[in-house]
């Protein structure tokens, strides 16, 4: 799917009985329909958020099914979800009256969430037929880092989400599927920020939603045992900061022994508690802020194990996961790959020297030129395969040198007391080979 993606008939109007329009909402399946929690209590005249759903019911219009009527709706059972204190949740799922023919529902989908441009269709109170407002995606934030931030986009200049968009889809510009609800706007002064929920919180507060989604998991399901042994303190603050990016080292490598290790269990927690699905209800949001071994909410875009795999079934995944169409001919990814990624047992795959030739090494040449973020995860030492990924990192730094001495050529002639030429990259190659020679050694 592409941008015009046709007429959207899952998009729908909630309103009070009083007929106010009070928000908006996306039509799953053929009955049941995603809003935020306060709009229905809005609806229903609650001035508070309720802990228990309201009995009463709203009604709900299928504004680009004009031929159909309107539906009553109420809260599903186990489908209500108020904002918390701290404003986290803010989700219901309701059950219509009567099912609309044909199942126009939406597809909800994991995607990689930064700088993705989406839009939004509410309903304003100058617009009560719907108005569409297109964003960028940028940082968690928000209760415990639930949300996404969303800033206005050149795309609708003068456009921003306002109240009436409560509970709209946040679609992807370029699938077309629903990436996330929108939940709240910033009114400041010509600001236009405005929050959504992304799908993986979404199931995190509300699994019932499962039905609806569509794609794989984020994180494979050899990782997401995390288990209650030990665990490997500087491995777990080198990976925190690694993904919170506070340094700027690209490229993470880690021994991790085998999967019974105390290293290997810390990769799995770190990849469990960074995501927005799997972490723990009970991970108290200030503490983690204080805690240095734990990676921020999000930070992990993707999560693969390697282990038994062939590259290409590894390759087909990242490209499912970014939403890609396909790969150039004779090169597995292309340019796809998500801004943060996590492969581990890369030597433990059913074709290791593949893999780091066709799939990691090719993201890793990458990371530096598009500020990606590659920890790989080895079981054993697998010097070979990690000097061959050293070997390319030294060649992406003397292409990088070449570059900038033609640039420094064109700036002697113009500038005098340009600092002196360090190169690195040749020193680096001896180096590399006598770490070569010396690995042949028993």
């Amino acid at each position: 799917m592409r941008e015009n993606h046709g007429r959207q008939p899952w998009v729908v109007r909630v309103r009070g009985g009083n007929g106010v329009i009070l928000g908006s909402g996306t039509l799953l399946g053929d009955r049941h329909v995603l809003t935020c929690a306060h709009v229905v209590d809005r609806a229903v005249g609650r001035a508070t958020a309720g802990a228990t759903p309201p009995a009463d019911r709203v009604q709900v219009e299928l504004v680009r099914l004009p031929r159909l009527s309107a539906r009553s709706a109420g809260v599903v059972t186990g489908g209500w979800v108020p904002a918390g204190k701290e404003g986290q949740g803010d989700i219901a799922l309701l059950e219509l009256s009567d099912p609309v023919p044909g199942r126009p529902g939406a597809e909800l989908r994991r995607l990689p969430l930064w700088e993705k441009h989406v839009y939004a269709f509410g309903f304003p109170k100058e617009f009560r037929d719907g108005e569409t407002v297109h964003a960028v995606l940028h940082g968690g934030t928000g209760p415990a880092n639930e949300w996404m931030q969303m800033d206005p986009s050149p795309a609708s200049p003068g456009l921003r989400v306002r109240s009436g968009f409560s509970g709209a889809a946040a679609v992807d510009n370029e699938t077309g599927y629903v990436v996330g609800m929108v939940v709240s706007y910033y009114s400041g002064p010509a600001s236009g920020r405005s929050f959504m929920i992304p799908v993986e919180t979404l199931l995190h507060h509300l699994p019932l939603l499962q039905t609806w989604v569509v794609g794989d998991s984020s994180v494979d399901r050899e990782l997401t045992s995390v288990g209650g042994g030990r665990e490997d303190g500087e491995v777990a603050r080198r990976t925190a900061d690694f993904f919170a990016r506070r340094f700027a080292q690209n490229v993470l490598v880690v021994v991790t022994g085998p999967p019974t290790s105390a290293s290997s269990a810390t990769v799995r927690r770190a990849v469990v508690l960074a995501n927005r699905q799997l972490r723990p209800s009970s991970v108290d949001p200030a503490a983690a802020e204080r805690d240095p071994s734990l990676p921020p909410l999000g930070s992990i875009d993707l999560a693969l194990d390697a282990a038994g795999k062939p590259p290409r079934e590894l390759a087909a995944r990242i490209l499912g996961f970014v939403g890609s169409t396909g790969p150039p001919a004779g090169d597995l990814l292309g340019d796809a790959a998500p801004r943060s990624l996590l492969i581990d047992g890369v030597d433990e795959s059913s074709d290791p020297e593949a893999l780091v030739d066709d799939v990691v090494g090719p993201i890793v040449d990458r990371a530096a030129d598009r500020d990606l973020r590659i920890l790989v995860g080895f079981r054993s030492p697998a010097v070979g395969l990690r000097l061959a990924l050293l070997a390319r990192r030294i060649t992406g730094l003397h292409e990088a040198e070449h570059l900038a001495r033609e640039h420094r050529r064109r700036l002697e002639a113009r500038v005098r007391g340009l600092p002196p030429e360090k190169p690195r990259a040749t020193l680096l190659r001896i180096r590399l080979t006598a770490l070569r020679a010396a690995a042949r050694e028993p």
